[in-house]
């Protein structure tokens, strides 16, 4: 076995032993590269966690712990959000669009689910980063595949029982596929010795397989595997010793020079297997850069935070040791004459309202009384040495909270001096400077998990898979899912996957909301500003409101709208580009403009006409029914008159007619007549 420094490939040999030989020189050349940070790592964690390596009673004022919390909860405030955009955001191209929401869509969904492991990996991360000063993670693809026969109804799973003939046709069929977020310890994590990390060539992973899942990996090379108590998450996490499964250690390796994966493990003697690049991403590894804390340019090696500080933390250590044992000897306590008894009794048997009789008064008297006989311990000196100490505890404080960034208007203190919300807000502002740092290599790093994953579905998932669970057939864009997709595979680098920083730490409200605000602001000034211009210069809305989006650019969150802000130039442009009628000369204008007042003036009038004849036509016709309605009734007193006329006079010929037969009776009597 060779552990000779490698000079080329050529010393090894290309089988299974071979290749075993070479990845031993290069595991153990990284082990060592990293040995010392790992003790130190665990040290830190340890301190973290308050374990005491002294069984003394010593006393601990635990900034760090504190201020690894307080950074944790800023940076990792609430589960991101993914966003996926056109690289060029054209308004017309609805095919593009629609293959960013598709890819948003199934990204998110996955977030969502209770079962993810993203945002759990996230946050373990992240706990690595600020104590160990590492934060890994990695992008998995499963799949699992079944054997089904051609029936009448399709390809249908084999039923129970049946054996499978020569003349059967039966295929293995994908019945289920993801895209897995795995968290990686930092102590299961191996690069190979390099000064940045662009010069990394492998990187490896280790796991700790049983028996049975490594029979069920590599079959019968699992018993070439060295299997022990010691070997369960690695000999120096003493958290789990108490693991009762023996397992093996075993790295995956993921070499970019060879583009291969091979699977090693000490003491085997072979390597367990060997694959060619099985996903295919761009940058070959299936983990986004690693989050490396207080790196050079020399050594790719983190360095912890702690370490950067840890004068200052053991100092306070120890002031805070030395105060509490001042603080214990704070109490009453004295030396006194044995001779007197009396004193004696005092103070043994003493209770209130008591007197103890003194034997020889004059001789008590003598020595000076109680005051003589007495002497207290100095308790002034201690408290003076006490309030010392903790005054200069707190300069150290003060000096840990500047080496470490960890300000007090960050912790929500007011600071004296500072007496308005501006020099809060500028305080603030520089307080944080390192944290916001942090906060956007996190982000970076949460965005490029999301990338790698998004990679791998596109290029491995099957169309159905990510129709389905985008759910894009049940929206307007249905019919482009399908050449959406094909654009999606063939120019998936022309799309950004991205994380907003203000989507993962923990939101400010307040400013979120005074932003927003001040946007609206600058806009409606901008619109009152503008508006005349595009009245008065035809063509200038593309040109002003290209200069609306470049301000909006500088708002946080404003990309929601730049798709509609896009479609609004665009529409402008094309308006703008369409034939224009020449228009009239001033003289023109200016007779349009006349003819158009004497249009109105004449239109106020007709108007005005209009509303008098037709308040005259109802006042006439109001006169009207009332002229008729009195001639009705004239009508009806005049037939009610001429009836009365006619009755009598009808009355007054039957008297006439009366008379005179009386007349002819009288007559024919005085001569006689019949």
């Amino acid at each position: 076995m060779s552990q000779n420094p490698i000079e080329s490939d050529e010393q090894f040999e290309k089988d299974a032993k071979g290749q075993h030989e070479r990845w031993q020189v290069e595991i153990d050349a990284a082990t060592k590269n990293v040995k010392k940070w790992w003790s130190q790592g665990d040290k830190i964690v340890k301190r973290f966690l308050d374990e005491r390596t002294r069984t003394g009673h010593d006393s601990k004022l635990n900034l760090f712990s504190a201020n690894v919390q307080t950074q944790r909860a800023m940076l990792y405030g609430q589960t991101p959000a993914v966003q996926v955009d056109r690289r060029f955001a054209d308004a017309d191209d609805d095919q593009a669009r629609v293959a960013g929401e598709m890819l948003e869509r199934l990204l998110n969904s996955d977030i969502e689910l209770d079962g993810d492991t993203y945002r759990d990996a996230l946050y373990d991360a992240l706990s690595d980063r600020l104590l160990a000063g590492l934060a890994v993670a990695r992008v998995r693809y499963e799949a699992e595949f079944e054997e089904r026969m051609l029936g009448e109804m399709g390809m249908q799973p084999i039923p129970e029982g049946v054996e499978i003939t020569e003349d059967m046709m039966v295929e293995e069929v994908k019945t289920f596929e993801d895209a897995v977020v795995d968290y990686v310890h930092w102590k299961d994590f191996l690069w190979s010795p390099a000064r940045v990390w662009s010069e990394v060539r492998w990187i490896a992973y280790r796991a700790y397989l049983t028996k049975d899942e490594a029979e069920k990996r590599f079959g019968d090379k699992a018993q070439l595997l060295q299997y022990s108590k010691s070997s369960a998450r690695g000999q120096q996490n003493s958290e789990i010793k108490d693991d009762p499964w023996q397992r093996a250690e075993v790295w995956e390796i993921w070499c970019k020079d060879s583009g291969m994966v091979y699977w090693y493990s000490k003491g085997a003697g072979l390597i367990l297997d060997e694959m060619e690049d099985p996903l295919e991403l761009e940058g070959f590894f299936p983990s986004p850069k690693p989050l490396f804390a207080n790196l050079t340019t020399s050594n790719l090696i983190p360095r912890p935070d702690f370490l950067m500080a840890q004068d200052q933390y053991l100092e306070i250590d120890n002031l805070t040791q030395r105060i509490n044992m001042l603080q214990k000897a704070v109490k009453a306590v004295g030396v006194y004459d044995k001779s007197s008894d009396g004193l004696r009794r005092m103070l043994q048997e003493g209770v209130e309202n008591d007197l103890i009789p003194v034997d020889n008064w004059a001789a008590f008297a003598e020595k000076g009384g109680l005051q003589g006989q007495v002497v207290w311990m100095p308790l002034v000196d201690v408290v003076n040495a006490m309030d010392k100490l903790r005054e200069y505890r707190k300069e150290l404080i003060e000096l840990l909270y500047q080496i470490t960034g960890m300000s007090d208007i960050m912790r929500g203190a007011a600071s004296e001096g500072m007496k308005t919300a501006t020099e809060q807000m500028i305080k603030a502002q520089f307080g944080s400077v390192r944290v916001q740092e942090i906060q956007k290599q996190f982000v970076e790093f949460a965005t490029d998990l999301q990338k790698l994953k998004a990679e791998v579905i596109v290029k491995h998932f099957d169309d159905q898979t990510i129709f389905e669970r985008s759910n894009i057939q049940f929206t307007v864009d249905a019919q482009l899912a399908q050449p959406a997709l094909q654009l999606l595979r063939s120019h998936f680098l022309d799309y950004r996957v991205e994380i907003e920083s203000e989507q993962i730490a923990a939101v400010d409200h307040a400013k979120l909301r005074n932003e927003r605000t001040e946007y609206l602001e600058g806009l409606s000034r901008f619109m009152q500003t503008a508006a005349p211009m595009a009245t008065q210069v035809p063509g200038s809305m593309p040109f002003l409101l290209e200069m609306l989006k470049i301000g909006m650019s500088g708002f946080r969150g404003s990309r929601q709208i730049e798709t509609v802000m896009d479609k609004a130039i665009e529409a402008a442009s094309q308006q703008q580009q369409q034939p224009q009628e020449q228009g009239p000369d001033p003289e023109q204008m200016k007779a349009q403009a006349k003819m158009q007042e004497v249009q109105m003036k004449g239109q106020q009038k007709m108007a005005e006409i209009e509303r008098k004849a037709q308040a005259d036509m109802q006042r006439i016709q109001a006169e009207t029914q009332a002229r008729m309605a009195e001639l009705e009734a004239e009508k009806a007193a005049d037939a009610s008159r001429e009836q009365t006329q006619a009755h009598f006079n009808i009355q007054e010929e039957a008297a006439k007619a009366k008379i005179r037969a009386g007349e002819k009776v009288i007559t024919a009597q005085f001569t006689g007549q019949p």
